[in-house]
């Protein structure tokens, strides 16, 4: 619908916000050059809350609509610095003896957390671009459960995306299900180069997805073809007496020079590895308290490890810068007083990736609205 000249102009920027009520036109559109939002005042006793109105039908909401901070009377600032603290690897008694705050109230607010990452994970991990990914798990300690959990985790070696993050047991059907959900993220046509561990999952759950089914003229049935573009291959650690005594590099598929090739095409060493992910286990067992070897407080449940992990997920990918990523730039920014040039620009996976053109602060992460 095409707008007129006429009107009072916006004052407040609406960008990324959308009209709530399913009934009217303008919902879920969140580009502030179609949508009809304005604002319409502020509310809260203790902190100013913006609220806006939709034009076309008169509805009215606030801003923290669809946010972890709808309809939460605590600061904005206190509970982004409380999930800071819970991504950064403290516990959640640790935040409840620091901050006074019960312990309840901080596992509402996590599980919040947990559901709005996984909803941020849903809207901006699609048609990835992937050169490198990486395949692993590490075991989780949850308290009741009958079985043994395991965090499956995928891991692109350029950007440090973690585009497949699922709990479950060691069984083929997990494999299934994390290079299923790896297959329909990835952009029409995209086939990345694979490496894993020694596990056999891997091996059947990766050719049955990238491959075609191809009829030859001989032949009245089709026959499953794998892709010419596919390369797997494994890291086979040896160990005795938890000491590593031997490690074997093995190309299940596709040929060694091309593999390598492939790498150094994309600014990599060209080695047969699995680094990239068993760096990225430390980091969730560092970020996730749950996770921590020896600890007091292991998860009770697999629903309270799934919140707190895609929390995490969230700070991880938007948030939290990571070393490698670092830009140097083409000119050095200059600094107040005696400081050093700023040389290097800190990068976020998300920002490496090109899914954001910024660095999120936590709060902005829980501000994002998402239906």
């Amino acid at each position: 619908m095409r707008k007129g000249p006429g009107g009072k102009k916006k004052s407040i920027p609406t960008q990324g916000y959308f009209c709530s009520n399913p009934h009217c036109y303008y919902y879920l559109l969140d580009d502030q050059n179609i949508h009809a939002l304005v604002g319409f005042g502020t509310h809260g006793k203790y902190e100013s809350i913006q609220d806006l109105r939709c034009q076309f039908c008169r509805k009215k909401f606030t801003v923290r609509r669809h946010t972890v901070l709808y309809r939460l009377k605590t600061l904005s600032t206190t509970v982004a610095k409380v999930l800071h603290l819970l991504a950064a690897g403290l516990d959640v008694s640790a935040v409840e003896e620091v901050f006074r705050i019960r312990e309840s109230t901080v596992r509402t607010w996590l599980t919040r957390g947990g559901s709005h990452g996984q909803k941020l994970h849903q809207r901006f991990f699609a048609n990835l671009e992937l050169a490198h990914v990486q395949l692993d798990e590490l075991w989780a300690n949850i308290k009741r459960s009958d079985q043994d959990v395991w965090v499956w985790v995928a891991c692109e070696a350029k950007s440090k995306l973690i585009p497949v993050l699922q709990l479950g047991p060691r069984t083929q059907e997990m494999a299934y299900s994390v290079v299923h959900e790896l297959k329909s993220r990835l952009k029409p046509g995209c086939i990345p180069v694979f490496s894993s561990d020694g596990l056999k999952h891997y091996f059947y759950a990766l050719t049955a997805h990238f491959g075609e089914w191809i009829k030859p003229d001989d032949q009245t049935k089709p026959i499953w073809m794998i892709m010419t573009d596919f390369a797997y291959a494994q890291v086979i650690k040896q160990q005795r007496r938890f000491r590593l005594i031997k490690v074997e590099h093995r190309n299940i598929w596709g040929t060694a020079s091309e593999y390598v090739l492939r790498l150094k095409a994309n600014g990599l060493s060209g080695k047969i590895n699995t680094s990239f992910v068993e760096r990225v286990n430390l980091t969730i067992r560092q970020g996730v308290s749950k996770l921590t070897r020896r600890t007091w407080g292991p998860a009770q449940f697999t629903s309270e490890l799934s919140e707190h992990l895609y929390w995490w997920l969230a700070y991880y990918h938007f948030a939290r810068t990571h070393e490698s990523l670092c830009v140097k730039l083409e000119k050095p920014i200059t600094r107040k007083g005696k400081q050093l040039h700023r040389r290097y620009q800190k990068m976020t996976p998300a920002l490496a990736a090109g899914l954001t053109t910024r660095r999120w602060s936590v709060l902005q992460v829980i501000s994002y609205p998402l239906p």
